[in-house]
């Protein structure tokens, strides 16, 4: 498939047609975010909440994104696994996955502090660092340097791409959580934004999990 072109919107509309097997398997995997994000969501936690936040978004995000990972890139190139092995694989990879989503978040935290644009463009660079890592068996350092390369010169495609499926996939969620509260402050809106996130998770995982795909097969073009 070398030199052909991909189409975001023919993207999404083939991740829609995709995820109907995939979908209850994935809330599977998904549901023990939905869970711990809405504990790390409560006002209540004390003191504990410091510790509880860094456990959940340094720990458990990349077990279970790991593990969607995993699962969904085994479904999608016929190699089919359960959700067990799924988990045991990001298990197995778990150290390598904590250390690769903590240089990706510094590293883009660090390009947001340059001003927007560096930001945008690093986090779109190193999106696919925990794909390497889960599915190549890579380094953290290793799938950082595998995600750079395979965008190398994509990143308007990949940009253009991520804002497609965020205006179909997250605007409404974020619209819909603000009539629940338009102050975006109360437990209604923070469960309401939570279960949408976790209904909408495996749409952007499958989206997401394709694109890889497509850019590990060919050099496109994001029309």
């Amino acid at each position: 498939m070398t030199g052909s072109r991909i189409s975001a919107q023919s993207l999404l509309r083939e991740t829609f047609a995709t995820t109907k097997p995939l979908y209850a398997p994935l809330l599977t995997i998904n549901f023990h975010n939905l869970i711990l994000s809405t504990i790390n969501s409560l006002d209540n936690l004390g003191s504990a909440g410091g510790v509880f936040s860094i456990i959940y978004w340094f720990v458990a995000v990349p077990l279970w994104w790991g593990a969607m990972i995993f699962y969904t890139y085994r479904s999608l190139t016929r190699n089919q696994v359960t959700v067990g092995q799924a988990y045991n694989q990001a298990s197995r990879r778990f150290l390598h996955l904590i250390l690769a989503y903590i240089l990706f978040v510094g590293l883009v935290f660090a390009g947001f502090l340059a001003l927007i644009i560096p930001g945008l463009y690093v986090s779109c660079r190193l999106t696919f660092s925990l794909y390497a890592a889960v599915i190549d068996n890579s380094s953290a350092v290793d799938s950082l340097n595998s995600s750079w390369e395979l965008t190398k010169g994509r990143w308007w495609l990949l940009f253009r791409a991520i804002f497609l499926v965020f205006l179909v996939v997250f605007v409404p969620i974020i619209l819909i959580s603000l009539l629940i509260d338009p102050t975006a402050k109360s437990v209604g809106y923070q469960l309401t934004s939570n279960l949408l996130g976790f209904l909408a998770g495996p749409l952007m995982n499958v989206y997401l999990v394709l694109l890889y795909l497509r850019l590990r097969e060919s050099a496109p073009t994001i029309q």
